[in-house]
């Protein structure tokens, strides 16, 4: 855990340094200052990579039509270099469409170790089953014992920074004189209940973007089988002429043909994606992408009672909950400046994908 919590502690150690040319070291807002601008920090550090997770998931949207014409094309070629040839094609589709389908993991996999790392730092400036005056002079990260001192006594509205709900007694006596429970729940519940309600408002809106963009993408693709079947692009049930002629009818050219196998024959079987089986790894994607949908779900009415949860089970300190309001306030703000660059950057027509009015 150490390998975590040293440079989370070094970032907040920098700000507090920072910040102490201006407010006094011991101060609560000095130490807040520090929290906030660590988070700060951290997501402006992520912000490329968080812009490209959501371009790269706008994309793939827009490609979607694209892929299902591949998969119908190899729909019933499924020998062992069919589908080598077929994951070729696809990885070119995605280089050409500057897609990367791991693009969402980098910004979690960032923000769960900072997340640690935080826990880790914040509690440690008071460890369970250490005095307060023991843990004074005990070093935590990169602070040492003056700055570990310095937080202990640090408050906001009266109510330090280290404390948390369920405090022993003994303890809140001798990190603030005076300090009663009730003291700590009139700002820790507001303030983790606010956390949960910003985690939730979050994990919906991001659920959300997700099920129109996936109802968005299915109805595209829908359209591109119907133009498929119809032998050219379809307006209003109609299908439009292409060059001064209206296409043929697959079905009458099969009929005329009188024999299988002739491009009319083969166009009309390559437009039957939708009624044929899929590619055995194409049904474990889409299994496994309404899995994670389920489970995400699950995760948007499960995840928001975690601060909560955690402020009474796992001893959260006020710091944590300043630290996860924070993250949430920064995330909702972000996401909604990213959706108008993304208007703005890729606009979506009918015919590729989303429209533009469907945010992911």
């Amino acid at each position: 855990m150490d390998l975590f919590a040293y440079p989370v502690s070094l970032v907040m150690k920098f700000w507090h340094w920072v910040l102490s040319f201006v407010f006094d070291p011991g101060s609560g807002i000095a130490w807040v200052g520090s929290v906030l601008l660590l988070v700060v920090t951290v997501r402006l550090l992520l912000m490329r990579s968080m812009y490209r997770q959501q371009y790269s998931m706008r994309k793939m949207a827009q490609i979607a039509p694209k892929m299902k014409e591949l998969q119908s094309k190899y729909k019933d070629r499924k020998s062992p270099e069919d589908r080598q040839e077929q994951a070729k094609e696809m990885q070119a589709l995605y280089a050409d469409a500057g897609v990367n389908p791991l693009a969402g993991c980098l910004p979690l996999l960032v923000q769960i170790p900072v997340f640690l790392g935080l826990y880790y730092v914040l509690l440690n400036f008071s460890p369970r089953g250490v005095s307060i005056e023991e843990a004074s002079t005990m070093t935590n990260g990169a602070f040492g014992p003056d700055q570990v001192a310095s937080f202990l006594n640090a408050e906001i509205f009266g109510v330090p920074l280290a404390s948390y709900i369920r405090m022993p007694q003994d303890v809140m006596d001798s990190l603030h004189p005076g300090l009663v429970r009730e003291d700590i729940l009139v700002l820790a519940v507001p303030l983790f209940v606010l956390a949960g309600i910003a985690t939730f408002v979050n994990m919906w809106n991001s659920f959300r973007r997700q099920k129109a963009a996936k109802a968005a993408e299915q109805e595209a693709i829908a359209r591109v089988e119907a133009e498929e079947k119809a032998g050219g692009p379809v307006v209003d049930g109609e299908v439009l002429e292409v060059d001064g002629e209206k296409p043929a009818d697959p079905a009458r050219s099969d009929d005329a043909a009188g024999t299988p196998g002739t491009p009319a024959t083969a166009g009309a079987a390559g437009s039957t994606g939708a009624a044929g089986k899929p590619q055995d790894f194409q049904s474990i994607a889409e299994s496994m992408t309404e899995s994670m949908n389920q489970s995400m779900k699950i995760m948007m009415y499960l995840f928001p009672f975690f601060p909560i949860v955690g402020a009474y089970f796992f001893n959260f300190p006020i710091a944590i909950g300043i630290y996860w309001l924070t993250n949430n306030i920064w995330t909702a703000v972000q996401s909604h400046f990213f959706m108008e660059k993304l208007e703005k950057e890729l606009p979506m027509t009918s015919r590729e994908g989303l429209p533009p009015s469907a945010f992911m």
